[in-house]
């Protein structure tokens, strides 16, 4: 059973319009590959901390260790095993909210997500795809920082395949918000049909 990890960085909850996208994607891919088993991590309850001086040397010792059902390692884990990995996140002052940094943060386990060899970081991640759901009151333009960011992260950590999912300038006076996300969710759901031949 192929496992698809959800990380909705979301924080207006149910007012989110990615949030609203990403559901269409997951319905796609759910209704597409059904015995796919999706994983959700909801950045605003979990309780994630950023990684202070005790947290970063209590980390380093359990990585020493290979202690990784050590609950602080719990996120890095299923993120580890997925077989994709699916981020939700609005784009926010030419990024994401800060909560998804934070995610980032803690999936940075070393000998779990990576390790070093002569020197070089190597991804340890199992997954081989993932998919970046975004949407913007304003234009994202080409120095999209967020979504290039979060690709270079999950491709450092072993999961080279990326795609988007966006719908831009929905703020804007004078814009057609419902066709806009129209367009978006047919791509999330085009989106979705390609994750989950992937998955087969």
């Amino acid at each position: 059973m192929p496992k698809v990890l959800f990380v909705n960085a979301c924080v207006r909850g149910e007012a989110s319009r990615t949030l609203r996208l990403a559901r269409v994607f997951l319905d796609a891919l759910s209704a597409a590959c059904p015995q796919v088993e999706i994983i959700h991590q909801d950045l605003t309850t979990m309780g994630l901390r950023s990684v202070d001086m005790d947290t970063l040397n209590r980390k380093e010792a359990l990585c020493d260790q290979l202690a990784w059902d050590d609950p602080l390692f719990a996120p890095a884990v299923a993120f580890q095993q997925a077989d994709a990995v699916v981020i939700a996140a609005p784009y926010w002052d030419m990024s994401f909210p800060s909560i998804l940094k934070v995610w980032v943060e803690n999936m940075y386990v070393r000998n779990l997500t990576f390790k070093y060899v002569n020197d070089q970081s190597v991804g340890l991640c199992r997954g081989k795809e993932a998919v970046y759901i975004t949407t913007a009151g304003s234009p994202i333009g080409e120095h999209d920082w967020g979504t290039m960011y979060i690709r270079d992260v999950l491709k450092v950590l072993g999961i080279p395949g990326f795609a988007e999912v966006k719908a831009e300038a929905l703020d804007l006076a004078g814009r057609d918000v419902e066709a806009i996300m129209a367009a978006a969710e047919a791509q999330a759901k085009q989106a979705a049909q390609q994750l989950a031949a992937q998955l087969a």
